[in-house]
């Protein structure tokens, strides 16, 4: 090796001496990513519990009050009496109307009990004049049509074992059967006797409609008495309905006396 390179080396080995020992005594530089530890209950309160209590209700100053309102009618009640008994709901509320509605009733039931009553004791007649079909000397005999028509009656007497009241309507509408009578008065006063009957029952059905009606309108009547009877609760108190929009919309109803 040549003397200018022993030189060379010579150089570049004091810097490295020089260089470790400036660094030798320095303290190495910390990570950023590592975090202190603290000793056990040195923990800092990074952020403050607050506990909020808040108490739920009517508050001493509300307007919301419970009043006994004297004489105070439910308008269930009323209905519920009147759709039973018509008139007694109004009777509970104090109108005289419920009289009204009770006349009718016992008017309609009358009516329905008569008009039934005349149409059955109609129908026993024209039987009795009609008579068993089997008897000989009966208005319409089986006998007297097999007779003048040739015709087997066992279908007819099967009928009037099975069915009366079709038995009788064959009879009298039926022009096959016109020659089983004894005459054509009796069947007449027969077909007479039976049409009034029938005329009696629709009567009849007529006056059981008119009795539900009235339990219906006796109910809305006493509903809207009982109504009316809560608006003006006394000569000196009133209630007020008012609404307000205050972030939503609001309703109160407030009973106000007046001295």
């Amino acid at each position: 090796m040549t003397r200018g390179a022993w030189r060379t080396l010579a150089a570049v080995a004091v810097a490295a001496l020089a260089f470790g020992a400036c660094t030798a005594g320095a303290a190495p530089a910390p990570s950023p990513l590592a975090m202190p530890r603290l000793a056990p209950g040195n923990h800092p309160e990074l952020l403050a519990q607050r506990v909020i209590e808040r108490s739920w209700g009517p508050s001493e100053d509300s307007m919301y009050k419970e009043v006994n309102v004297p004489d105070w009618k439910s308008e269930g009640i009323a209905l519920g009496l009147s759709a039973a008994i018509p008139g007694a709901g109004q009777t509970y509320v104090g109108e005289r109307s419920g009289l009204l509605f009770l006349a009718l009733e016992v008017s309609g039931w009358t009516a329905h009990s008569v008009f039934v009553h005349d149409a059955r004791r109609l129908r026993s007649r024209a039987a009795g004049v009609a008579g068993a079909p089997g008897d000989s000397a009966s208005g319409w005999s089986a006998v007297r049509w097999s007779q003048v028509t040739g015709r087997d009656p066992s279908d007819i007497e099967r009928l009037y074992a099975a069915d009366r009241e079709a038995y009788y309507d064959a009879i009298a509408k039926d022009a096959t059967y016109a020659a089983g009578w004894q005459s054509p008065d009796l069947s007449g006063q027969f077909t007479h006797l039976r049409s009034q009957s029938n005329d009696d029952f629709g009567r009849g059905r007529w006056a059981a409609i008119a009795v539900f009606l009235n339990h219906v309108l006796a109910a809305a009547d006493a509903l809207k008495a009982a109504r009316l009877h809560n608006i003006p609760l006394e000569r000196n108190m009133e209630i007020q309905l008012r609404g307000a929009w205050r972030g939503g919309p609001g309703f109160a109803a407030i009973v106000e006396r007046r001295f």
